[in-house]
């Protein structure tokens, strides 16, 4: 490897280091009470993982691209995450932001990460078609017969999501994903914001895996 090559590893982005800076981001950027936030959240029928989410009123996805990462999954996470969160947004560093802005649609979010920090440069706007089956498969089993008490408890998860995206509405499915999202993260959150002052660092964020243990 030349020194040249060397100089560029060197200085590249990873993925931790976006994702500390994002957080750090995010909590100067939503004052007041504290939202939820979560790392690698398995979400949609694909059970894809979100790099970041945060609940506040409304719900949001970030997608972290690095300088390891490429961009050749891009269009179909974007388009499962639009069908299940009410924003989404893409945290990337100049080695992909031209690229990105080609394959993310206007409705969703762009950040920057620069000399360890982000910044917006496009705002978001609410996904209005969120999809209930993908609603439904982002919540358990256990929390979905709790809006189906005539349902058997015997009845297997995948039926049980089914007969949700079907009978349900799409503002219920999306309460009860933020019951969900509550149920599986808000221990860990507030944990996170109790135990880390204004300045963040990548092991802080480790508190944010902490996830209480899925039903099925």
């Amino acid at each position: 490897m030349n020194k040249q090559a060397k100089t560029d590893v060197a200085f590249s982005a990873t993925e931790p280091e976006i994702r500390t800076a994002l957080a750090q981001f995010l909590i100067s950027e939503f004052g007041g009470p504290k939202p939820l936030l979560a790392s690698e959240v398995r979400y949609g029928s694909e059970q894809r993982r979100a790099d970041l989410v945060l609940i506040n009123e409304y719900s949001h996805a970030f997608e972290i691209k690095s300088d390891y990462d490429t961009t050749v999954r891009l269009s179909g996470q974007l388009e499962e995450y639009s069908q299940t969160f009410d924003y989404t947004l893409v945290v990337t560093t100049s080695a992909h932001i031209d690229r990105v802005r080609k394959i993310a649609p206007r409705k969703v979010g762009l950040l920057l990460y620069k000399n360890g920090a982000v910044t917006l440069l496009r705002r978001p706007q609410q996904s209005k078609r969120l999809s209930k089956p993908h609603l439904a498969a982002s919540i358990s089993k256990t929390t979905l017969l709790e809006a189906l008490p005539n349902i058997r408890r015997a009845t297997s998860a995948e039926q049980v999501r089914d007969i949700a995206a079907t009978t349900l509405t799409t503002p219920t499915l999306r309460s009860l994903f933020f019951q969900e999202m509550h149920h599986r993260f808000a221990k860990s959150s507030a944990l996170f914001f109790s135990e880390t002052d204004f300045q963040l660092n990548i092991e802080d964020l480790s508190l944010l895996r902490r996830e209480a243990r899925l039903y099925s």
